[in-house]
């Protein structure tokens, strides 16, 4: 007699549910509020199934960290350049934007949350894709010629960190009050441009 499969209990609609769940609490509330048992509750199974999909909490902490990735990505790639520096700056805008919108999930990709937490495949392509939209705009500025020659990571570090710094003031409150966030991610953008000769 032929056997019957078991059906899967743990489906990828599971997975997601909980990953839901589990964005949803770190968004709000952030990285040590986040519980196996209690992100089980609420996506409505047990813990079983967030070590069966998971492997553990860090595995779940890491699904986190790669949705804050993709959700950051598609704003990122929603103002995606065409080599101008109004898109660069854009790019800055919209970064700040994010993380000012979603601070909890900002702190899980760049802060001291996830100490301790070993990166994956998974979670490198995740923020690799994340800065993806920077580089396409500083390699496109580089090659038409309005940013001057450069590594391409000198500079896509040189605008990232600006803007990663201003986040980060913001957030802190510490940004000084006078200050134009706009005109100071301009400044730094100005001084990659090729200057005329």
């Amino acid at each position: 007699m032929a056997r019957m499969a078991r059906p899967k209990v743990h489906t990828d609609e599971l997975r997601d549910r909980l990953l839901d769940e589990a964005v949803r609490v770190v968004g709000a509330h952030g990285i040590t509020a986040l519980s196996v048992r209690d992100v089980a509750r609420s996506a409505g199974t047990s813990t079983t199934a967030v070590y069966s999909l998971f492997g553990n909490k860090d595995g779940l902490v890491r699904g986190v960290l790669v949705r804050a990735f993709d959700s950051f990505s598609a704003a990122q790639e929603s103002n995606a350049p065409d080599g101008g520096p109004a898109d660069l700056a854009g790019l800055g805008v919209q970064y700040v934007g994010w993380a000012m919108e979603n601070p909890r999930l900002y702190e899980v990709m760049f802060g001291e949350a996830m100490t301790g937490i070993a990166p994956t495949p998974e979670t490198d392509a995740a923020s690799a894709r994340a800065i993806a939209p920077l580089r396409r705009g500083v390699t496109q500025a580089i090659e038409s010629g309005l940013f001057r020659s450069a590594d391409v990571d000198t500079v896509v570090a040189s605008l990232w960190s600006q803007v990663h710094g201003m986040a980060l003031l913001l957030l802190s409150g510490h940004f000084p009050a006078g200050a134009d966030p706009v005109a100071a991610a301009t400044a730094i953008i100005d001084g990659w441009r090729s200057q005329p000769g």
